[in-house]
């Protein structure tokens, strides 16, 4: 039995439904398309389409004859850091070969394919896996002495792990033969736990340029409102290819709403270099999720960014650790605190190519999390802009595509 197209499958279809079933939702330091080719870089090299997520204060680095802009996109991502699936696949596919010696009165066979199952179970502590889908729409406009821009990000975040585990033979106190074989076998045992955080964010930013020190300074804020909803759920790992009650109303909670606002900075150096600097959610708030609790927290963006007409390079760096946008405390292994660089280059504005890298720095996080991810994409202008980028690692893959126009 194949799971790890099943997992991947039935995760996926979890965020993607609850996506389009709450219309739009949003995270901190999500990217784009323009931005994830780049790895993740914005913070100084973002403009009127996309600065409505990585700094309000780039709305006014607009090109010269561009006074308009709508953006529209959706990208997908996977994190594995500890190999999880591969495990939970490792599990079934043992439990497959115990029942068909069971069947075949194999006891030896049997017997090999429990203790398979338990290795597995024995390992399994303490891993887990994070999938996201997000969507995306933004309409930017510059006016003669300021740019505005309406936007809405749909971010539904889904983590697994796996808690309840079978007791370790003559290791745990009490676990003789009969007991370790129900537990290993057990669907009330080895229970992958699933917490997903649907997050929709409705904002209206607003920038002006001034000038200090005869250099352009430009000052942007973020007015928004965020609506949380949450859907927990468990299932054996024996049973995990079915979520068929995924989205009872028993699973899901409406968390609330609340208002909050971003503050951006961007300084122009010199005629080819740029500060910027983003800060997220300065109001913060928190949320029940059971007997867990949901963190929205203030978060901090630094980027430097170098320009000229056929090339720009950049790198972004967070400031401080990011938790993650679950209320588990289980899942606070995949924090990030990012360190991205990258670069365009630019073909007359009609193509542009665009390569990156990001590592994870934060602390005490898995193995497969501090892997370096590499990004590419391309940008075309065909009377409409399309983007396209991709994010790969030993433990991650993503992609992003977005289209959009400007005059």
């Amino acid at each position: 039995m194949k799971l790890d197209n099943k997992i991947n499958g039935k995760i996926l279809t979890l965020i993607t439904f609850t996506v389009f079933s709450h219309a739009a939702d949003a995270v901190p330091f999500a990217f784009e398309g323009r931005s994830l080719g780049m790895g993740g870089v914005s913070t100084a090299t973002a403009d009127l389409a996309t600065a409505a997520w990585a700094n309000p204060a780039m709305l006014t680095n607009q090109r010269p004859d561009d006074d308009f802009s709508l953006l529209i996109g959706v990208g997908a991502f996977l994190r594995d850091n500890d190999d999880l699936i591969s495990d939970i696949d490792a599990y079934q596919a043992a439990d497959d070969r115990r029942q068909a010696a069971q069947n075949a009165g194999d006891v030896v066979g049997e017997a090999t394919a429990l203790v398979q199952m338990s290795d597995v179970v024995n390992g399994i502590e303490g891993k887990d896996m994070a999938a996201d889908i997000s969507g995306l729409a933004a309409m930017g406009i510059a006016f003669d002495s300021f740019a505005m821009a309406l936007s809405i990000r749909a971010d539904a975040i889904g983590a697994g792990t796996v808690t309840d585990l079978a007791c370790e033979l003559f290791v745990d106190p009490g676990c003789d033969l009969a007991q370790f074989e129900q537990e290993v076998t057990s669907d009330t045992r080895n229970i992958l736990n699933v917490e997903g955080v649907l997050a929709t964010e409705f904002g209206v930013s607003f920038a002006k340029a001034f000038q200090l020190a005869e250099r352009k300074l430009s000052v942007g804020i973020k007015p928004k409102l965020v609506d949380l909803q949450a859907i927990s759920y468990r299932e054996s790992i024996r049973n995990v290819d079915g979520f068929d009650s995924l989205t009872d109303q028993d699973n899901k909670s409406d968390l609330g709403t609340f208002s909050t606002v971003d503050l951006g900075l961007a300084y122009d150096i010199s005629d080819s270099f740029r500060l910027g600097l983003n800060l997220r959610n300065l109001i913060t708030d928190e949320f029940k999720v059971g007997g867990a609790t949901l963190n929205f927290d203030t978060e901090a963006r630094l980027g430097v960014a170098y320009y000229n007409s056929l090339v720009t390079v950049a790198v972004d760096y967070d400031l401080r650790e990011n938790k993650p946008l679950l209320a588990n405390p289980v899942f606070d292994d995949l924090k990030t605190q990012l360190l991205a660089v990258g670069a365009e280059f630019n073909a007359f504005d009609f193509a542009q190519l665009r390569i990156g890298a990001r590592k994870n720095v934060a602390s005490g996080i898995p193995d497969g999390a501090k892997d370096t991810a590499l990004t590419a994409g391309v940008g075309f202008w065909l009377g409409f802009n399309l983007d396209i980028a991709a994010v790969y690692s030993d433990s991650s893959v993503g992609a992003f595509v977005q289209t959009g126009f400007r005059f």
